[in-house]
């Protein structure tokens, strides 16, 4: 991307853009030869580097690395796996398939990676609400012949057309710099709930070699980016007070004076040790390698495990107006952190960002450090997790329409249903493996 003015810029083709700014992405107009195809994208945030910006603080938050593992794995469950709806009495259950019996979507997965692949699409959906993968079409453009998925951080949506409808993606490792060399662009389907038929439709008409269908939840009154929820633990401060305790606990350690006494010794010990004469006798000098010898015997005598329960006898003096003097005085060295200040602060603010993130603090150990434990009970974990799986199926509507898509576009059998059992956890009285597969 070349800069040709103050918010103008080329990139790539024979399109210049003007960008002026707008609270959640830029307004693109074309300054020269209008092509809603040639190189122009929306900003993710007003300089365009809000997932960069995000992951450096995200990276740094023990918390919240802590609260998306949770989440997806719990999404995730026990892997992809193929189901089919079966009459069981008076209810319908979800019968699990062999994947050996399909074996042209056997040698899919396989050659695509497919599970691997879907642990990807879960993070970033979970991370951004927002997962980009590409399908490859065949030649003639009847069949999916592969699916990849693209880094949420890397991709950003093309403008939209005088119709309202964006039809690209734009692809970059290094968003800072924008180089139109290492930038790519791969056609959207522009219509998220188009059916399979009319995706390929449209990929044939425009002579498609392949095209990505985002995975997204629903908007609310974004434009394209969606908002996440659990993003306002990072916007309302709570994530930096959480950040700031370690820098500063970091700065006390460093900075700290490393003592646990402080040691006065009057001149007048001095004195009364070697006598008057012997004391104003000797040079300045001589005076400080006496001090200096004091010093390291009382050092040796309260330093070490030898001196543990020792005690120290100072003697008392009086001076010329009969007032008590201290010949030596041991007095701690308060400190200053060892009541573990801030960490109240620190453990309030990653229990805000894991309610952000629906999840409960126990099921990573949340609680105060050196304080109270209150990371939960077996119970406590086990019905957290209950309640967070059960939560699972609203989010999986998202991320198992990439097998639908992929199983309506190439006529696999119709009646397959793509999901993510959990393994339910339970008391080894009711189970000696302590868990059961369910699906929700």
């Amino acid at each position: 991307m070349k800069k040709l003015d103050k918010d103008i810029y080329h990139v790539g083709g024979s399109a210049a853009l003007v960008f002026t700014k707008s609270p959640r992405f830029a307004k693109a107009e074309v300054a020269m030869e209008k092509n809603a195809d040639d190189g122009e994208f929306s900003l993710w945030g007003d300089d365009n580097l809000y997932p960069q910006r995000f992951l450096a603080k995200f990276n740094r938050t023990d918390a919240a690395v802590g609260g998306i593992e949770v989440l997806t794995t719990a999404h995730y469950g026990n892997g992809f796996k193929l189901f089919k709806e079966k009459n069981k009495g008076d209810s319908i259950v979800q019968e699990q398939q062999l994947l050996s019996d399909f074996p042209e979507i056997k040698s899919f997965f396989s050659k695509v990676k497919f599970p691997k692949m879907l642990t990807g699409i879960i993070a970033d959906f979970e991370v951004f609400r927002l997962a980009f993968p590409e399908y490859l079409l065949s030649p003639n453009g009847d069949k999916i012949i592969s699916v990849k998925r693209h880094r949420t951080a890397w991709c950003r949506f093309g403008v939209p057309d005088k119709s309202g409808y964006v039809r690209k993606v734009f692809i970059n490792s290094d968003w800072e710099t924008a180089n139109a060399d290492i930038t790519v662009s791969v056609d959207l389907i522009p219509d998220e709930f188009a059916s399979a038929d009319e995706i390929k439709e449209y990929a044939k008409s425009r002579k498609l070699k392949s095209f990505i269908l985002p995975v997204t939840s629903n908007l609310m009154t974004e434009k394209l980016y969606p908002a996440v929820g659990w993003h306002s633990s990072f916007n309302n401060g709570w994530v930096d007070t959480v950040l700031s305790v370690p820098e500063f606990k970091l700065s006390m350690f460093i900075n700290q004076l490393n003592m646990k006494y402080l040691v006065y010794v009057s001149d007048e010990f001095m004195v009364r040790r070697y006598g008057a004469e012997d004391w104003e006798s000797i040079s300045a000098a001589e005076r400080e390698m006496k001090r200096e010898e004091l010093a390291r015997k009382i050092d040796d005598h309260m330093s070490g495990n030898k001196a543990a329960g020792r005690s120290l006898t100072s003697p008392y003096f009086r001076d010329n107006n009969g007032q008590m003097i201290k010949g030596i005085e041991v007095v701690p060295v308060d400190d200053k952190i060892k009541d573990g200040n801030f960490l109240p602060d620190a453990a309030a603010g990653n229990s805000q960002i894991l309610f952000a993130m629906a999840v409960d603090p126990s099921l990573i150990g949340a609680g105060i450090p050196g304080g109270k434990n209150l990371s939960g009970s077996g119970s406590d974990k086990r019905e957290a997790y209950t309640i967070l799986c059960s939560k699972m199926p609203y989010k999986r509507i998202c991320t198992t329409e990439i097998f639908n898509i992929i199983r309506d576009y190439n006529g696999w059998d119709a009646d397959l249903i793509g999901n993510f059992p959990n393994q339910n956890l339970t008391t080894l009285d009711k189970n000696p493996a302590g868990v059961k597969e369910i699906i929700l």
